[in-house]
């Protein structure tokens, strides 16, 4: 039982190494559109509609981050629930549970990649709206 939830949570893996790539492609996307934008002049309307889509590129990048978590803990749950049922489960397992053992995803969970996606949004947006002197 414990090798087919190693080998689920591989599988899982996949999709989010995949998530990771397209949400960083989308952030150098809209941080690159807005660069440009700014070296075009653009109007008001645009830095809008520039600035909205970096924010929605913020929140599917948060939704990615809050999934991969998800599956980090609830594999930690399913090997603890196979320890509970009575079930021997490997050092490895055992390992997993308590270094995931979250109750539910959380940007504090992982502060680092927080504050990357914090930053992200500055350079997103703080070149639009706060434009260098010149």
């Amino acid at each position: 039982m414990e090798s087919e939830i190693w080998s689920t949570f591989a599988t899982l893996r996949i999709s989010s190494a995949i998530n990771g790539l397209a949400g960083l492609f989308a952030i150098w996307l809209a941080s690159r559109w807005a660069s440009v934008a700014m070296e075009k002049g653009v109007n008001t309307l645009a830095k809008v509609i520039l600035s909205v889509f970096g924010l929605c590129v913020i929140a599917m990048n948060g939704f990615f981050l809050m999934t991969a978590q998800s599956i980090f803990i609830n594999t930690s749950k399913t090997f603890a629930m196979l320890r509970d049922g009575g079930t021997e489960i490997s050092p490895a397992a055992a390992n997993f549970i308590a270094t995931y053992n979250a109750d539910a995803p959380a940007l504090m969970n992982t502060p680092i990649f927080s504050l990357l996606l914090l930053a992200a949004l500055l350079v997103i947006l703080l070149p639009m709206w706060m434009p260098a002197e010149k």
